[in-house]
């Protein structure tokens, strides 16, 4: 769709985009703050774009596989994760509201700013909760309830999708698709200047495990 075209010819400096790269790692860091990582376990990112996050993430985890639907984020991700930090990575074209449910499962979902674009989260929460392993867990990061539309104000003005997620309709959606031992923790305060006005617009971690 258009999102994608728009995504992929970003894609090649969106990593060098100022914040970005600190951002993800500060996400990073709220996520080995909840969950147990260990280096054997497998992940998949949704949406996750050049794979920031996963990367972010490298020494705490065991092969990574990181997804999107724009073929050009696709590409600079395969393309940086040639290297030799990142053992059995993989980066592929995956859309996690329309494609056929991938034959490997995981011990980690991922997510960062990816679920405001969906036209169906909840069901792409189902989805992600048939992605896991028994046991396995879900860390998805995206924006709290951000109803001036502050976040994407200056760079996307054009963005029709929702303003944030209320976090009691995710928590909702979350104990619906199945995962236990739900929790919300701040992932992140991102700072948008808007009408030349400093907004903080924060980002949610929620947490989730698929039982045994």
């Amino acid at each position: 769709g258009t999102a994608a075209v728009d995504f992929s010819a970003q894609a090649k400096a969106w990593d060098d985009k100022p914040g970005r790269r600190e951002r993800a790692a500060a996400i990073a860091a709220s996520i080995r703050a909840v969950l147990p990582l260990e280096r054997v376990m497998s992940a998949i990112e949704l949406g996750g774009g050049t794979g920031l996050l996963s990367r972010a993430l490298a020494d705490h985890l065991g092969p990574v596989s990181v997804t999107d639907v724009a073929p050009g984020m696709v590409d600079v991700a395969r393309a940086l994760l040639a290297d030799a930090r990142m053992p059995g990575w993989s980066a592929w074209i995956y859309d996690v509201e329309r494609d056929p449910l991938p034959s490997a499962r995981f011990d980690l979902v991922l997510s960062q700013l990816a679920w405001h674009h969906l036209g169906d989260p909840a069901a792409a929460l189902r989805t992600a909760w048939e992605l896991l392993t028994p046991g396995g867990y879900l860390a998805l990061v995206d924006l709290d309830l951000d109803p001036e539309g502050y976040f994407h104000a200056e760079s996307h003005p054009e963005f029709q999708g929702p303003h944030g997620f209320d976090r009691n309709q995710i928590r909702a959606w979350l104990t619906e698709a199945g995962f236990v031992d739900v929790r919300f923790d701040l992932a992140f305060m991102e700072r948008k200047v808007v009408a030349g006005v400093v907004r903080d617009v924060p980002l949610f971690l929620a947490t989730g495990r698929r039982p045994r």
